[in-house]
C-alpha cells in the first residue's frame, strides 16, 4: 500500500492505516487532508450550499456523510470560535433540496432549523412512505421464515 501523503510504499499494521509514519499522519491532520471529501464526485448533485462564516468561501456539499453546515474546514471553525467575540453577527443563508418533493429552499432565518424537508407535510409524507417500505420488508422476511433477515434493516 502507498502512503496518502508521501506516496512511499509501506505495509500497514492495521486495516485502516493510511499513512506510513506518524509524521505523515500529523501532516494530514494539520493540513486538512482528512477534510477532503472524495466520496462524491464533482458531478454529483449539490445537497446544500452555504457560505463559510470565517473566510466567506461558498461551500457546495455533495456527499450525504459530509456534515459541514457553517464552516468550510476545521481550521476555519477553530479560528472562528477562538475569536468569536470580535466577529460581528453574520446572517446565515442555507440552500437545500427537499428530500420528498425536490423543491429548492433558501433558509434565511437563523432560527429556522429546516435542513432536509421544505415543510412538515413533506416530512410526514416521506417518513410514511419510508416506514411502509420497511414494514413490508419486515413482513416479507417474517413470512419467508427468515426471522433474522428483518433485523438487518
Amino acid at each position: 500500500m502507498n502512503c496518502v501523503i508521501c506516496g512511499k510504499e509501506f505495509t500497514p499494521r492495521r486495516s485502516i492505516q493510511k499513512y506510513c509514519s506518524a509524521e505523515c499522519r500529523r501532516y494530514a491532520n494539520r493540513h486538512g487532508v482528512n477534510d477532503i471529501r472524495a466520496a462524491a464526485p464533482a458531478t454529483a448533485p449539490v445537497i446544500r450550499e452555504f457560505r463559510c462564516l470565517k473566510c466567506g468561501t461558498i461551500v457546495r456539499v455533495r456527499d450525504h456523510s459530509d456534515g459541514r453546515m457553517k464552516f468550510c474546514s476545521q481550521h476555519c471553525e477553530k479560528l472562528y470560535w477562538k475569536h468569536s467575540k470580535k466577529v460581528k453577527a453574520v446572517t446565515v443563508y442555507r440552500k437545500f433540496s427537499c428530500r420528498e418533493c425536490g423543491k429548492h429552499v433558501l433558509v434565511t432565518d437563523p432560527l429556522d432549523r429546516r435542513r432536509i424537508f421544505c415543510s412538515r407535510e413533506c416530512r410526514i409524507h416521506w417518513f410514511g412512505k419510508h416506514n411502509a417500505e420497511k414494514r413490508a420488508k419486515m413482513a416479507a422476511a417474517h413470512a419467508g421464515g427468515d426471522v433474522h433477515a428483518g433485523q438487518m434493516l
